[in-house]
């Protein structure tokens, strides 16, 4: 598996798989859902700005690629939607997608983040099986990530992922340097610079819980907006 991706084409593919976890009752996804999921502010590093084009630019490519499909046509459906086909592209097995997924979406992360984060996808026993998992990810034929060399004051190892072609921001948010998304604005990176995580601090097992809770009821919200806009597309959805 030779394929790269650039950093539009990962973001959405992330998008794609990850709402296919949280929310499937919303999954496939629409053109203005793929929107509203790559320029959602929450669980995202860095936070962009994407209109449509760029969007389905990244769709096609991914299409063409063959880790993206159109859905097939629901009754009534007035758009198109499409899924993903990372795991049969790729090979991975739930935990590793979630995991991928995560890496895709906010760039390299130690394993007690990825445990945190991942987790809203699918359970982890532990940090060790994060770490067992992305040593297998290391180690087979195609190395989907490598570990990161440990930085003054980091606890812990970041990981990051190898199936970019190098557009996105590498080798993530707290390398020094780092260039914001272009056409960010103020609040937005605002928000970006107060939600990343503090080099070498890893949140206390309460603050994780309370942001894997707020997580939660976030997928929640976004799950029963899908839904209302699935049923308004309905022919009988006035009535």
């Amino acid at each position: 598996m030779n394929t790269t991706f650039s950093a539009e084409e990962l973001r959405l593919l992330g998008v794609l798989i990850e709402k296919s976890m949280t929310t499937p009752d919303g999954y496939p996804l629409t053109i203005n859902a793929m929107v509203a999921g790559c320029n959602q502010k929450q669980n995202r590093d860095p936070v962009v700005h994407y209109d449509e084009g760029t969007i389905s630019r990244a769709l096609r490519n991914l299409r063409q690629k063959g880790v993206v499909d159109q859905a097939p046509p629901s009754p009534g459906a007035r758009s198109n939607r499409y899924l993903h086909r990372a795991t049969e592209h790729f090979g991975w097995d739930r935990r590793e997608l979630a995991i991928m997924t995560e890496l895709m979406l906010r760039g390299p992360q130690t394993p007690g983040e990825l445990r945190t984060r991942a987790g809203r996808m699918t359970p982890f026993q532990d940090v060790q099986s994060v770490v067992n998992i992305l040593e297998g990810l290391k180690a087979g034929q195609t190395r989907f990530v490598e570990v990161l060399p440990r930085e003054p004051g980091q606890s812990a190892n970041r990981w990051r992922h190898l199936i970019g072609d190098g557009s996105e921001r590498q080798p993530g948010p707290h390398a020094p340097g780092s260039p914001h998304p272009a056409g960010a604005d103020s609040a937005a990176l605002a928000t970006q610079s107060a939600d990343a995580p503090t080099p070498g601090v890893q949140p206390d097992g309460d603050t994780a819980a309370r942001l894997a809770a707020i997580e939660s009821r976030l997928d929640e919200l976004v799950r029963r907006v899908d839904a209302l806009e699935r049923r308004l597309a309905e022919p009988n959805g006035q009535d």
